[in-house]
């Protein structure tokens, strides 16, 4: 870890914790009675998604694969665990991170190719969401569903993830003396796995209504 990474670091981080925050909310959101706000927000998190974790569909071989030049990547041989853990989730979210994909790649460069068809929230299944969305290889619309339990797997392991990085960046700044740095301060304020405490907590739902606007 040295100052450049650390530097870097401070956009992801700002960007998975605010995601994070959003998708509490969600959880809490009444998706019909809400309908454009869940809309926007749920966009907006799919949008983030890649910027998290670099990857792409290759033409050559047909599958999802990491980006090797993107993103956080380009530290993988300072950070040592970073590609192993990023392979590690695209893996266990593979179909899951291809459906953001598709819905992603249409909705930034076509957003009339993208529609909502149907979108539900319970108690238990905090909201789902159902999207027609063209595709260019069949020359049809193709159905695409997604739910808050692949969100939260995926959530989960990022957050994991980044707190590995957050806490070499706090062992950094003990040593370069640095700690007293407002960057460095707000990061020892909380830790990321305490969103996992949350997704795992059966208040999750009531949690994600007290954090929306009154």
């Amino acid at each position: 870890m040295d100052i450049e990474i650390c530097s870097a670091l401070s956009n992801y981080v700002k960007t998975l914790y605010t995601l994070n925050q959003k998708l509490i909310k969600l959880c809490g959101t009444s998706v019909i009675d809400k309908y454009e706000y869940s809309h926007m927000e749920i966009l907006d998190i799919i949008q983030n998604i890649p910027r998290l974790i670099p990857y792409e569909f290759s033409k050559a071989t047909e599958k999802l694969e990491l980006k090797e030049i993107d993103g956080l990547l380009e530290y993988k041989n300072k950070i040592t665990y970073l590609e192993h853990d990023y392979n590690e989730i695209l893996k266990q979210n593979y179909d899951f991170l291809d459906n953001i994909r598709k819905i992603r790649n249409k909705y930034e460069h076509k957003m009339h190719d993208i529609k909502r068809k149907s979108s539900s929230s319970g108690s238990t299944t905090y909201f789902d969401f159902e999207f027609d969305v063209y595709s260019s290889k069949i020359k049809d619309f193709e159905n695409i569903s997604i739910e808050a339990k692949d969100f939260i797997i995926l959530f989960k392991k990022l957050n994991i993830l980044f707190s590995k990085m957050v806490k070499d960046i706090i062992n950094y700044s003990r040593k370069a003396e640095k700690e007293h740095d407002p960057y460095y301060r707000r990061l020892r304020r909380f830790g990321f796995e305490d969103f996992n405490k949350i997704y795992d907590s059966s208040l999750l739902q009531i949690i994600g209504k007290l954090m929306l606007d009154y």
